[in-house]
């Protein structure tokens, strides 16, 4: 079993991410498990609501706006590039990763 996961995805397959957190894979068993969620903006980005109760089960949540308002503080761009800024993968070969969403995610 990996200790870390990685997940990277867009809003437009969102529902899938979402019933794999919500199946319950793990995250509190595994020492790091990140979400980086993308979307244009927050009025696109599903399931805000669910992010503490994602949060609380081991998960952090990282959502990344590729056109924010004046008003975000968060990471903004593309989802690759703002994991790319993160780089903190303390095991690369304990570490899963599940990519969902435009081919340049995994270019």
């Amino acid at each position: 079993q990996l200790c870390n996961l990685l997940v990277l995805f867009t809003f437009f397959v969102s529902s899938p991410i979402r019933s794999l957190i919500e199946s319950g894979f793990g995250a509190d068993k595994r020492s790091d498990v990140r979400l980086y969620y993308g979307a244009r903006n927050l009025r696109r980005m599903a399931y805000q609501d669910r992010f503490k109760e994602w949060e609380s089960s081991g998960v952090k949540v990282v959502p990344v706006l590729s056109q924010p308002d004046d008003s975000w503080t968060g990471e903004s761009g593309y989802v690759q590039a703002a994991f790319s800024r993160a780089k903190q993968i303390h095991s690369p070969k304990g570490t899963g990763a599940v990519l969902c969403g435009q081919r340049q995610m995994t270019e």
